[in-house]
């Protein structure tokens, strides 16, 4: 009944396209997928699906069967609704005071084609990955690009290595220069975790394991 698959799409009432976003287009995307070719990405943080898509064409591109799994609860950050809540570029589309972007990220991905390759997971970060962890899902590369708050940041990172599938397996994610949260959280986790950081196009950063 409950279940993650993509039967998500069925009988889906379709908005028109609109793939507005934040860097989801980038290089770096393609870069890191040619570096681990993985089986998996998690994704945490997806808004409407830019960088997701992004990916699984780049997955096709290089004859991958890559699964990406999207973690997000589609109800926005914190700036989404006080900082930058007046953002036209952070509507969340409500209907009754809730937020609908999760449609929009459906049509998204029916749109672009890549419906067979992009598993929503509709829960909280850290929920989200407990259950792909329980159901034994390891991933080979993880982008993280969900709440920019210090303390969610530090613990999408800590808990998302519960899902690396080996060594070589890499988590990234952007706005480390955008937003202080992430910059003292990223650089927290490199410290204490002995992983080394690289930081692409000034906004991207990488954590590996040390060899």
């Amino acid at each position: 009944m409950n279940s993650l698959n993509n039967k998500i799409y069925e009988n889906l009432e379709l908005l028109p396209l609109d793939l507005q976003g934040w860097n989801g287009n980038s290089n770096v995307f393609m870069e890191l997928i040619q570096e681990t070719r993985p089986e998996i990405i998690v994704e945490i943080g997806t808004w409407k699906g830019q960088s997701a898509i992004n990916m699984a064409n780049c997955c096709k591109s290089l004859g991958l069967q890559t699964k990406i799994y999207c973690i997000d609860t589609w109800l926005g950050a914190l700036e989404f609704w006080h900082g930058l809540n007046e953002t036209p570029e952070r509507d969340l589309m409500l209907k009754n005071g809730y937020p609908q972007i999760y449609y929009q990220f459906l049509s998204n991905v029916v749109h672009s084609n890549c419906q067979d390759m992009i598993i929503p997971v509709p829960l909280p970060s850290i929920l989200g990955i407990k259950l792909l962890n329980k159901l034994g899902i390891k991933a080979g590369l993880i982008y993280i690009d969900g709440s920019h708050e210090y303390e969610d940041v530090v613990l999408d990172i800590a808990v998302s290595n519960d899902l690396i599938s080996k060594t070589k397996a890499v988590i990234f994610g952007d706005d480390y220069r955008t937003f202080r949260g992430v910059l003292i959280a990223v650089n927290k986790i490199q410290y204490m975790a002995n992983k080394t950081l690289e930081i692409r196009e000034n906004n991207f950063w990488i954590l590996r394991n040390e060899d």
